[in-house]
């Protein structure tokens, strides 16, 4: 079933702009212009690549997790300017991919993006509505158990899949706080796992140890937040402050609501000299933007109405990656640690080996702009999660480190591969592309 859908998102991707009168034929010269004589040299590869992801109203998406454990999705992207007038970067996207291991996504999402309204803003600055509808297929997630001392041969598996339709919206108040709001409809699956090579949680959990496993209703999910931030020369803040309602629409006892804290701060140690443009001779102090040490940390508190519970698939969990792709302790398994509370704290620093050339400087050899695209990385983890807010202490905190390597395209990371260490239960490995056009609190 998987497969079917993700093929039939996939051929739709690839149908829609073809209809448009000469797109193929467009298409078709860039797609030789930029991939002919592919391995002539290095920059002719890259040029070839950001056609491929980048450069065709359809083109194939950036590989991807589409949850952690789930394998790498190919799949492709359409992107259509929407052009109305003060609306510039406007547009209507669809996107999806699948698996090897049948793990599947598919979004469909209209973004209208004002230029600014009120208020002394930065150019940057946009109010922004998001219409969207996501979908996804997870055929086996691991589940360990709630609370902060379960045991790793707990280990249980659970297939989830999940529809949700909805409207956000981000009002930039001022240069350094945004406001936002979302109601959404939200509907989930889950149920065991049919394997002889796995064991399913329907046979070793319950409805009392995994609350919402017995069944699942439609949600209403309706949040605000306020996003603080500012930006020096040296370092940036961003952070999200939001509270989350979940109402169950059918009745059987799983309504609640949420708080949420998130920060990450950016800070640039290092400086470099570089021409101010004018004079000749005269130079400036800049941050060095491929030396990065990061600090981010998040709070989560979840709390039931009367007579009702939390359900287990909608708590925050902490080791490796969590559903969304957020790196958590990362030297413990992929939602290690699972609960309706939390805290963590994380400290990371990453510096490209070679600095970038100087501006005016001759074009590198090919040698050097791999050498130099090369980079390491250093982390610190600690965090845990628990049933009660009250319990969250010292007492019950994680810890784990670890270090990798990185690959840099200009001043941004695009590819991270790294150990988690110190999690006393062995180590844990993460190889994967980012996207860093995606503006995200974590690192």
């Amino acid at each position: 079933m998987a497969r079917r859908v993700a093929t039939v998102l996939i051929a739709t991707l690839l149908s829609v702009p073809l209809v448009c009168a000469d797109e193929w034929d467009s298409e078709k010269t860039q797609l030789t212009t930029s991939c002919s004589d592919l391995f002539a040299s290095l920059a002719q590869i890259g040029k070839c690549a950001s056609f491929l992801f980048t450069g065709a109203p359809v083109h194939l998406a950036i590989p991807q997790s589409v949850v952690p454990g789930g394998g790498v999705a190919l799949g492709a992207v359409y992107v259509q300017p929407v052009d109305i007038t003060d609306w510039a970067g406007s547009n209507f996207t669809l996107q999806g991919g699948s698996s090897i291991s049948e793990f599947w996504f598919g979004d469909a999402v209209l973004t209208l993006s004002h230029k600014r309204w009120g208020g002394r803003l930065k150019p940057g600055d946009r109010f922004q509505i998001q219409v969207y509808s996501h979908a996804r297929g997870l055929p086996q997630m691991p589940f360990y158990g709630i609370g902060p001392n379960t045991l790793r041969s707990n280990i249980a598996y659970f297939r989830e899949r999940d529809i949700s339709a909805g409207v956000s919206v981000i009002n930039p108040l001022s240069s350094w706080l945004d406001v936002g709001g979302t109601v959404e409809y939200f509907n989930p699956e889950i149920s065991g796992v049919h394997s002889a090579f796995t064991r399913s949680i329907s046979t070793y959990y319950s409805n009392a140890t995994a609350p919402g496993l017995a069944q699942q209703p439609n949600f209403g999910h309706y949040g605000v937040s306020l996003s603080p931030k500012y930006r020096w020369q040296w370092t940036k803040f961003t952070s999200n402050i939001a509270y989350h309602e979940y109402q169950d629409l059918d009745g059987d006892g799983y309504s609640f609501h949420k708080f949420r804290a998130d920060f990450l701060q950016t800070i640039y140690p290092e400086s470099q000299r570089e021409p101010t443009g004018g004079v000749k001779g005269q130079y400036r102090r800049q941050p060095k933007y491929d030396s990065v040490l990061y600090i981010a940390g998040r709070f989560t508190a979840e709390s039931a109405a009367a007579h009702n519970v939390v359900p287990f698939y909608l708590q925050d969990t902490l080791g490796g990656s969590d559903i969304d792709n957020i790196p958590t302790l990362r030297g413990y398994q992929d939602y290690r640690f699972r609960g309706p509370d939390l805290f963590s704290i994380q400290a990371q620093y990453e510096r490209r080996l070679l600095p970038a050339p100087a501006p005016g400087s001759p074009r590198p050899s090919t040698l050097r702009s791999v050498a130099g695209a090369l980079g390491i990385m250093a982390f610190y983890d600690a965090g845990e999660v628990a049933t009660r807010v009250d319990d969250l202490n010292v007492s019950n905190i994680r810890h784990s480190f670890g270090f990798g390597l990185t690959f840099w395209s200009g001043e941004k990371v695009w590819f991270r591969a790294y150990i988690g260490l110190g999690s006393g239960e062995g180590t844990h490995t993460f190889v994967g592309v980012t996207n860093p056009s995606v503006q995200a609190l974590h690192l």
